[in-house]
């Protein structure tokens, strides 16, 4: 049975704070922004958590663009690793050829340096931001590195070949073929504008007289 559980979600931005997840039935459209989120969990049966791992993560760069800025996984304060990993954080972005790689870090524990995540429960890994750039639903393909995802017991998630390494999710947008939406005009400003203009059609045809 697997030791290791990954969840890789895509959430709403709401006003720059992850929302709920993306609905496929109401997808984004160019200039639109999202979050990408990867959790992690020890689920041995006795469960001891994690204090290490690396993420890969391939994106249609035509498609969709990561925009965190500066991309400095290195600064502790980063979402792009978790806050409980504090030693060899790292990673390296190319929004040219739609690729992160090694996004990572780890913990030393017993040193007093960072801690564990995943303990009895998913745990944000990390946060990556993102935002449209073309239509058409775009792969979005995550590869955890299951060489470098370590248990506090010094194991490997490799050791384990029950062990998912490979996510795919579907970023929702807009297809290439949608038709611009323009708006029908109100009756009501219809309206509106015909009983403005009657009383002065009314003065003009009375000065006449």
């Amino acid at each position: 049975m697997p030791n290791l559980a990954v969840e890789f979600n895509l959430r709403e931005d709401i006003a720059g704070t992850p929302g709920g997840f993306l609905n496929q039935n109401n997808p984004l459209n160019i200039g639109d922004r999202f979050f990408v989120q990867v959790l992690m969990r020890d689920i041995h049966s006795n469960p001891i958590g994690l204090t290490g791992s690396a993420i890969n993560l391939n994106f249609e760069a035509n498609k969709i663009q990561n925009i965190d800025i500066p991309f400095n996984p290195v600064d502790d304060n980063s979402p792009l690793v978790t806050a409980n990993f504090t030693l060899f954080r790292g990673g390296t972005l190319n929004n040219i050829n739609g690729t992160i790689t090694d996004l990572g870090g780890a913990s030393f524990p017993a040193a007093g340096l960072g801690s564990i995540l995943g303990l009895n429960q998913l745990e944000q890994f990390s946060l990556m931001h993102f935002q449209v750039i073309g239509k058409g639903s775009s792969n979005l393909s995550l590869n955890v590195d299951l060489s470098q995802t370590n248990f506090a017991d010094g194991t490997l998630a490799a050791n384990d070949p029950t062990n998912l390494s490979q996510l795919i999710q579907i970023v929702p947008i807009v297809p290439a073929n949608d038709p611009v939406t323009i708006p029908e005009p109100s009756l009501n400003i219809g309206l509106f504008i015909l009983l403005g203009v009657i009383p002065v059609l009314k003065k003009q045809y009375a000065k006449r007289v």
